[in-house]
């Protein structure tokens, strides 16, 4: 196993670029924002479908919404440890299975969209609607199932009832005064606050909400996005003056004036702008550029101060391929189970990633970054092209014969997702005598396809929405899998269904502690392994680069950032 890190690795690096421009210039040729003088621009490769709590689907979404939202509780970025939001403190119940939840007094929701002038206090009401929200069926929900579903008592029912256009109570949530509500959950809590964390569990303004949907971006977070400014390539985001937070001293935070996102066309294009001077972070380094960067600048390290920071560690996110199981070939499990044992992990790896990945991904799909859970007991694919010629050969296709030609979809803006497409047609090619042709589209149109069964096979990737194995192994639950096929069954795109992984999944799910949880995901992950709907591919192990101007910012496996904690130093003359 290449794996050969375990902690995080941080480089500090003397570069030639130029420093990171603060002021009043946007970088976008936008001059009717007034963001203030201490601007943060960050640079993202992906176009938001939506920023809205309940819609969002990708880390760029979650990125953005994060700033604009703000939920009960917070993850601390620094150790991702669970920290109070706009909850100051809660109880659990003796059982563990009711907790009750006290609001921060005087919170507001941001003065902006249709509370300009009338920002409304937040309470429990609020929150209660929050939750029937996320438990009523409607287009683009794709989170009553990471919040409430199977979790919250009477979610479910809700849910239902709502599909029927009846009106309903979720009996679980219990409204004790303006700031005082109880969540009564059907299992043990074990990861329910981290699933609050989540920026897909943010409250919402019923107002706000009734009167634009989810066009309505109003949230109680550190930052206001600026409608008239803002498009789906560039997002304008002011600092929110009534915003609660507070430092140690009491100082009101965000320090920052203002933060700017830009979706720019590659990878590339966003270390161009870094190069510029145009941005002070960017979340992905190319892979074929990244040894380069670190070369130049080592070398102009010694007496000089640093002015970026070159960040790497080991990411909560596996990157992988996943079959349309509904059709020829990949209904048949030899032949899935062959491509797995096909792919040459290590060398898409070192010839193709240029060694910027955690690890071959041989024991499954959830990453090692969890220390409680025991990847090296899984048997998973590895290297074995006599395995992967004689199963493909059961299948009915000796030496590739017969076999049709596979239609592999992957996600534009990252050139590498271009590059280990060839890598893999190629291997597949040498190693099975099957043809691939694989079609670049931007993440929507993949995504529209994958989830409508059009294709054979599918680039994809998934970030930790929480920090537990049982994120990754949702995506795969087949619960809320029907027989409609134009029903969205989200995360679970493919619509794979597996009565024994869904057995221990449950379990695990509904699990009292970590050690029953992860005894169980385990049996559910061998399942799904022996299965086969997916190719495991690696394991992410993220670069990126940051302003050393930004102080106070902290880097993490979830890729969870909070800019209202962070400072701007002043630009050196």
């Amino acid at each position: 196993m290449r794996i050969s890190l375990i902690c995080t690795i941080a480089i500090v690096l003397s570069a030639l670029l130029p420093s990171c421009k603060g002021g009043d210039s946007q970088g976008s040729g936008d001059t009717s924002f007034k963001g203030g003088n201490k601007v943060i621009r960050i640079a993202e490769v992906t176009v938001p479908s939506s920023i809205f709590p309940h819609k969002l689907t990708n880390a760029v979404e979650g990125l953005i919404a994060s700033q604009i939202y703000e939920g009960l509780v917070k993850i601390n970025p620094k150790d991702l440890s669970i920290t109070p939001g706009l909850a100051e403190k809660w109880e659990v119940s003796a059982d563990g299975k009711t907790i009750t939840f006290h609001l921060r007094k005087g919170v507001k929701f941001q003065n902006c969209g249709p509370l300009a002038g009338k920002a409304a206090e937040i309470t429990s009401k609020d929150v209660k609607f929050t939750f029937e929200l996320l438990c009523t069926d409607r287009p683009g929900n794709v989170h009553f199932h990471t919040v409430c579903k199977d979790r919250i008592v009477g979610a479910n029912e809700f849910y239902t009832a709502s599909t029927q256009k009846k009106p309903s109570e979720l009996k679980g949530f219990k409204v004790i005064d303006d700031y005082t509500f109880s969540i009564e959950l059907l299992n043990s809590p074990n990861i329910f606050l981290e699933i609050l964390a989540n920026p897909v569990a943010s409250i919402l303004n019923k107002s706000a909400y009734d009167s634009m949907k989810e066009n309505c971006n109003v949230g109680a977070g550190p930052f206001i996005l600026d409608e008239k400014t803002s498009t789906k390539t560039h997002y304008a985001l002011y600092k929110n003056v009534d915003y609660y937070g507070k430092d140690k001293s009491g100082q009101a935070m965000p320090y920052i004036d203002s933060l700017i996102i830009d979706i720019v066309p590659s990878s590339e294009a966003a270390l161009k702008g870094f190069q510029e001077g145009k941005y002070d972070f960017i979340t992905s380094v190319p892979s074929n550029q990244l040894r380069q960067i670190v070369e130049d600048n080592i070398k102009s390290f010694k007496g000089n101060p640093p002015k970026f920071i070159l960040d790497q560690r080991p990411e909560m996110i596996s990157s992988y391929y996943v079959f349309n199981i509904h059709e020829k070939p990949f209904d048949n499990v030899k032949v899935r189970q062959a491509f797995n044992y096909a792919i040459d992990r290590n060398k898409i790896i070192d010839r193709v990633l240029f060694g910027q990945a955690y690890g071959p991904a041989i024991h499954g799909l959830v990453p090692p970054t969890f220390s409680f859970y025991n990847i090296n007991s899984l048997k998973g694919y590895d290297l074995d092209i006599e395995k992967a010629k004689t199963l493909l050969k059961e299948a009915g296709y000796p030496d590739g014969k017969g076999f049709p030609e596979i239609q592999l979809y992957v996600n534009s803006g990252n050139t590498r997702n271009n590059t280990v497409a060839a890598e893999i047609q190629k291997q597949l090619k040498n190693n099975l005598n099957v043809n691939i042709t694989f079609e670049s589209l931007p993440n929507g149109e993949k995504f529209t396809l994958q989830v409508r069964g059009k294709g054979n096979m599918y680039r994809d990737g998934w970030v930790a929405d929480y920090p537990s194995p049982e994120s990754f192994l949702s995506i795969f639950y087949g619960e809320q899998v029907t027989s409609d096929t134009s029903h969205m069954a989200y995360p679970n795109t493919i619509k794979y269904k597996n009565a024994e992984y869904d057995k221990y999944y449950k379990l695990g799910r509904d699990a009292a502690n970590r050690d029953s949880a992860s005894a169980y995901f385990l049996k559910a992950e061998q399942v799904l392994l022996n299965d086969a709907p997916l190719i495991p591919l690696w394991y992410e192990s993220n670069c990126r680069l940051i302003s050393s101007r930004m102080k106070n910012f902290y880097s993490n496996p979830l890729r969870y950032f909070d800019f209202s904690q962070v400072q701007l130093e002043d630009k050196k003359p």
